[in-house]
């Protein structure tokens, strides 16, 4: 049997389903030591772990249910093997708290967390359209030429939005106030590795600043086609969603977060130009 310990700040069936697939005992951490992690401190949502064990009593699933406080960790010293859902909770508890125990960490989806919300993902290969369109290809080019032109030493992305294959609007990520703002005080971005902290920057990223042109002129881009080098960001993926967009091209990169899922729910089209 297995012993099985998690946070869970809200029951919905992914929880049900990972802890049907681990019978046992279950302990739930209790949200006095989940709130030493001080962002968690914002979880309003976050039920109370004897909440959660009412309700999931009331479902069987667990014959034995605890709920783990600093004050009886001890009722683990007897326990070689425990698992848990491979999230930040997990691994902060553990090795806070329990350094010395074999943890089984299990990769599941069940809430977003530190590790999931950084995780890179490689476009959907099943769903992703591939092009060698000659007019894609040429399109594609001149997004690379135009990343070209941004002054940004940590990456270079290049921007075109395109109807009935005519150019509309054409961008390159750049820094504001002014092109020597990031050069003068440096940019809050350089302290954040890839993926991480994107919104923490001087600069505008190329698909927002063509959004925020075609508004200010006036020009609808439901419709268009926006033509990328790297793969939108989430929070250029939710304002292309939003901005009618229907086929987004890119040349590299990765799905991070929900990028991938909000441009398919408006169905945009998603298209690797190689």
């Amino acid at each position: 049997m297995n012993t099985v310990i998690a946070y869970v700040p809200a029951l919905h069936s992914g929880y049900i389903d990972f802890f049907k697939k681990y019978p046992g005992t279950l302990y739930l951490l209790d949200l006095t030591l989940v709130r030493e992690i001080p962002r968690l401190e914002r979880d309003i949502r976050a039920m109370s772990a004897q909440e959660i064990k009412a309700s999931l009593e009331s479902l069987g699933i667990y014959k034995d249910i605890k709920i783990l406080t600093k004050e009886n960790i001890n009722k683990l010293d007897g326990i070689e093997h425990i698992t848990m859902p491979y999230e930040d909770v997990s691994e902060i508890f553990a090795t806070t708290y329990l350094p010395q125990k074999k943890i089984e960490y299990v990769k599941t989806f069940l809430r977003w967390n530190n590790h999931n919300a950084q995780q890179k993902n490689a476009p959907d290969i099943i769903d992703r359209i591939v092009s060698q369109d000659e007019f894609d290809r040429e399109i594609m080019g001149k997004a690379i030429i135009e990343s070209e032109k941004s002054p940004d030493w940590w990456r270079q992305i290049g921007a075109l939005a395109v109807r009935d294959k005519k150019i509309l609007f054409t961008a390159h990520n750049r820094p504001l106030p002014s092109e020597q703002v990031h050069n003068i005080f440096g940019d809050p971005r350089s302290n954040f590795d890839y993926g991480v902290s994107f919104e923490l920057s001087k600069f505008i990223h190329a698909e927002a600043q063509i959004i925020a042109e075609a508004a200010k002129r006036g020009i609808s881009l439901d419709g268009a086609s926006m033509y990328v080098t790297t793969y939108p960001c989430p929070v250029c993926a939710k304002s292309i969603a939003v901005a009618g967009i229907k086929k987004v091209y890119f040349q590299e990169g990765y799905a991070l977060l929900d990028a991938e899922d909000i441009l398919k729910s408006v169905g945009a089209e998603i298209i690797q130009v190689k």
